[in-house]
């Protein structure tokens, strides 16, 4: 009997499970207190909600969304992009566990933390939750 295709579902169960436990983690950070986000929220630092998208620079679906993020940053002042290589203090008290990670703040809750790559489409719809959150189009 081979043991190659049992280390290979071993490293594949391995994998999977890693990706549910980012799943789990992103999914239970709703309903906390909101660390203090003041030093990236700028102009909306008074809306009551805000959608803090941390990304890394180097890693390719990371720029790929980077271009969709600063055109919709011409119209929602609420979102705000954070690289996680100059906030990782902020990406630790949020628990993001990879990017791109996108986590809407609502008042001072965290609402949703979700670790996952964006089309254009889902990412387009986004920002309105939060500009419905926030009040601000």
């Amino acid at each position: 009997m081979s043991w190659a295709p049992i280390a290979i579902l071993a490293v594949v169960a391995l994998l999977a499970s890693m990706q549910a436990l980012m799943w789990f983690c992103a999914k239970r950070s709703g309903g906390r207190p909101a660390p203090d986000t003041s030093a990236i929220d700028g102009p909306a630092s008074g809306d009551s909600g805000r959608l803090h998208y941390f990304f890394s620079a180097s890693r390719g679906p990371c720029q790929a969304t980077r271009p969709m993020v600063e055109k919709l940053r011409e119209t929602h002042r609420n979102l705000m992009p954070a690289d996680i290589a100059q906030r990782i203090d902020l990406a630790r008290k949020f628990a993001v566990a990879g990017t791109s990670s996108f986590v809407l703040i609502g008042g001072d809750t965290v609402r949703d933390g979700s670790a996952r790559d964006q089309t254009e489409r889902k990412f387009s719809r986004l920002p309105s939750g939060v500009a419905g959150v926030a009040g601000v189009a």
